[in-house]
């Protein structure tokens, strides 16, 4: 059966081994009466191939997949494990820039949109599923909907921009030398217009409210911390 499936790919339709997955569906070698050989085995089309070419090609690489592949518990596993692989091992994208190169182009160029599909069309979410609680949503180009009218997500975001990204020690600190650039610098502008209008006056305002949160400091003595003129040129 290996024999007859690698001679009509190989001879008779003459496909490079390389170009297998992208090439060969269920239709062709239905066509060419594979069917009913690989039905007695059990076998889809893509099973039929890789009995052929044992370890060489991985189901998710075939522009098709059978119907179900990737859905419920067994279906996500896969997809797990299908992105890690490219990642890491095809890819060997850096553990940082993970949330800057995974994005739609990426599903599509490596004929992965069936996975993208099961997670909501989120790039966030099908790295989060593969790297659990690992990355943030706005460390992506596409923020998920909605994820800026949740004030724990801007707490978040601000606090890991201070405290992890600027090295800031307190609020009071981040309230003094906090600048417009800051958001430039981490690619945080889209957050920055949509929570704050792009006004440093505005991201003063929630630091302040955050000190006042933390004892043992008043509201009158948190104003004793900002400039006397708190302006844009802030």
């Amino acid at each position: 059966m290996a024999y007859l499936t690698r001679y009509l790919i190989e001879e008779y339709l003459n496909i490079p081994i390389e170009e297998i997955p992208g090439r060969v569906s269920a239709d062709i070698l239905w066509r060419h009466r594979l069917r009913p050989p690989a039905t007695v085995h059990g076998w889809n089309f893509i099973e039929l191939v890789q009995h052929a070419y044992p370890g060489q090609f991985y189901a998710w690489e075939f522009r098709q997949v059978s119907n179900g592949y990737w859905k419920g518990e067994k279906g996500r596993q896969r997809a797990i494990e299908a992105i890690k692989y490219v990642i890491e091992e095809k890819c060997s994208i850096p553990y940082h820039e993970i949330p800057h190169c995974i994005n739609y182009h990426f599903f599509k160029e490596h004929r992965l949109l069936g996975i993208f599909n099961v997670f909501g069309h989120s790039p966030y979410q099908v790295v989060d599923a593969v790297y659990p609680d690992q990355f943030q949503p706005w460390e992506f180009a596409n923020v998920p909907m909605n994820c800026w009218k949740n004030a724990a997500n801007i707490q978040q975001m601000m606090d890991w921009l201070l405290f992890e990204k600027l090295q800031f020690s307190t609020y009071q600190e981040a309230l003094m030398e906090l600048k417009k650039r800051h958001f430039f610098q981490y690619r945080l502008t889209g957050f920055f217009q949509m929570v704050f209008g792009m006004r440093l006056l505005k991201v003063k305002h929630w630091i302040i409210d955050q000190v006042n949160q933390s004892p043992p400091y008043t509201f009158k003595e948190v104003h004793k911390m900002i400039p006397e003129y708190i302006g844009e040129k802030l």
